[in-house]
C-alpha cells in the first residue's frame, strides 16, 4: 500500500471515524480503524459492535493498493501534528510510515481480517429524506435520553416510520420529546424500533453539505447514509412507553408565555435550588406566575412573570433544567404550558409537530 492524501481532509474522516471507537473498547482490536485503498480512494471503517461506519476519502495518489489495521487515537494524533498539505502512507508487511514534511513515523499494524464485518448500505431498500429535516428531528430528541446504559430502551430514541411521516420519540422517564415530520415513504415501510443513542449521534455528526440523506430501517439494525459516509446502529431491546398515554388527559389550566421570557424566569429562580432539591415552584393566578424556590442554608429566589392563563389557580413544582432544555429546543415566539393537575405530566405546546411532556416534583410542605 501506498498513496498520498491531503493531510487535513484525512484528519477529517478520521476524527469522524474515532467518534465511534473508545479507549475501552470490549475487544483491543476495536481501538483500531481499518484503512482500505483501492484504485480509486480510501475507505475507513470503524465499530464498537453497537455503531459501525464507512467512510470514502478521495487522495490525491495511489501508487499501490492495501489494506490494513491502524490504531485510530495515534494516527489521529500524527495528522493533527503534521504542519504539511501533503501526507504519504507506505505500508511494509505490517509497519506503516507516515511522512508529512520534515517528519516522519512508523506505525505498526494489524491483520486486517481480525477485524468485525461492517455491513454495506442496501440501496434498494433506503427511503430518502431532507438533510435539515433529519437533523431537526434527531436535535430535538436527543437531549431528552436517559444518560444511564442500563435503562434500555430509554437510552435510545424511538424510530417511527408508519405513511408518509417520521417521528423520533425520546424519554428518560422524567420527561419526553416526540417530533414527526411528512416525507416520501415510497417503499410503504412500517417499522419502529429503538436506535441507540450513540447511533443517532453518529448519524448526525455525518451529515454532510448533501441536501438529501438514505434511511434504511431492518429487524436488527438501522442504517443511514449522507455523501460520503455510511452508519449503521444495532437496534435497542426493551419496550418503548407510547408518549400518546402520558398526554395530559385534563386540562386544568393553561398558561401562556412569551418563550424566552419563560427561560428567563427559570433560569433566575433556579439558582437557589440544590442538588438535593433541584425544584422550582410554580403558583399561577390573577394574570401573573409566581416561581420560588429554596436552597437549605444559603436562601430562596422569587421571580414573577406576566403570563394568560385559561384555568383555576394551581401550584405545582418542576425540576427547572428540564423545562429549560425543552424551551431551548422550540423555536417559536410563545408557548403554551398544559397543567392537569399537581401530580400529573404536564406538556408544553406551541410549536408544530413538537411534544414536549415533563413529569412535576412532588410538592413539599413549606
Amino acid at each position: 500500500m501506498r498513496f498520498t492524501a491531503n493531510r487535513q481532509r484525512l484528519l477529517d474522516a478520521v476524527s469522524v471515524v474515532s467518534s465511534v471507537t473508545g479507549p475501552k473498547a470490549v475487544r483491543p482490536v476495536l481501538q483500531n480503524l481499518r484503512l482500505v485503498v483501492d484504485v480509486s480512494g480510501a475507505t475507513l471503517l470503524a465499530t464498537d459492535l453497537e455503531v459501525a461506519i464507512r467512510y470514502r476519502v478521495e487522495l490525491l495518489e495511489v501508487e499501490e493498493v492495501g489494506d490494513i489495521l491502524l490504531p485510530v487515537a495515534k494516527l489521529s494524533s500524527i495528522l493533527r501534528e503534521g504542519t504539511a498539505d501533503g501526507v504519504k502512507f507506505s505500508l511494509d508487511d505490517r509497519s506503516v510510515r507516515i511522512t508529512c514534511g520534515g517528519a516522519t513515523w512508523r506505525i505498526n499494524g494489524e491483520n486486517p481480517d481480525e477485524f468485525p464485518v461492517i455491513p454495506g448500505f442496501d440501496e434498494e431498500k433506503a427511503l430518502t429524506l431532507e438533510r435539515d429535516t433529519f437533523s431537526t428531528l434527531i436535535r430535538k430528541t436527543l437531549f431528552a435520553c436517559a444518560r444511564e446504559k442500563t435503562r434500555f430502551a430509554f437510552h435510545g430514541v424511538r424510530m417511527e416510520v408508519n405513511g408518509d411521516e417520521l417521528r423520533l420519540v425520546a424519554t428518560d422517564g422524567k420527561r419526553l420529546a416526540m417530533k414527526s415530520a411528512s416525507f416520501d415513504n415510497t417503499r410503504d415501510v412500517k417499522q419502529a424500533p429503538i436506535v441507540l443513542q450513540k447511533g443517532l449521534m453518529t448519524f448526525e455528526r455525518i451529515l454532510g453539505p448533501d441536501p438529501k440523506v438514505q434511511l434504511c430501517i431492518e429487524d436488527k439494525q438501522v442504517m443511514v447514509k449522507s455523501g460520503c459516509a455510511e452508519v449503521s446502529s444495532r437496534v435497542a431491546d426493551g419496550v418503548f412507553p407510547d408518549w400518546r398515554n402520558v398526554l395530559p388527559k385534563a386540562r386544568l389550566l393553561k398558561a401562556i408565555f412569551p418563550r424566552l421570557e419563560l427561560m428567563t424566569a427559570l433560569r433566575q429562580a433556579s439558582v437557589l435550588t440544590s442538588e438535593e432539591s433541584r425544584s422550582v415552584r410554580m403558583k399561577f393566578a390573577d394574570g401573573r406566575m409566581v416561581l420560588t424556590s429554596r436552597a437549605a442554608d444559603v436562601g430562596d429566589s422569587r421571580v414573577e412573570i406576566n403570563c394568560t392563563i385559561d384555568g383555576e389557580p394551581l401550584e405545582v413544582a418542576f425540576n427547572p433544567d428540564y423545562l429549560v432544555e425543552g424551551l431551548k429546543n422550540m423555536e417559536v415566539a410563545e408557548v403554551t404550558l398544559v397543567l392537569s393537575g399537581a401530580e400529573t405530566p404536564a406538556c408544553i405546546e406551541g410549536e408544530e409537530n413538537f411534544v414536549y411532556i415533563v413529569m412535576p416534583v412532588t410538592l413539599r410542605a413549606g
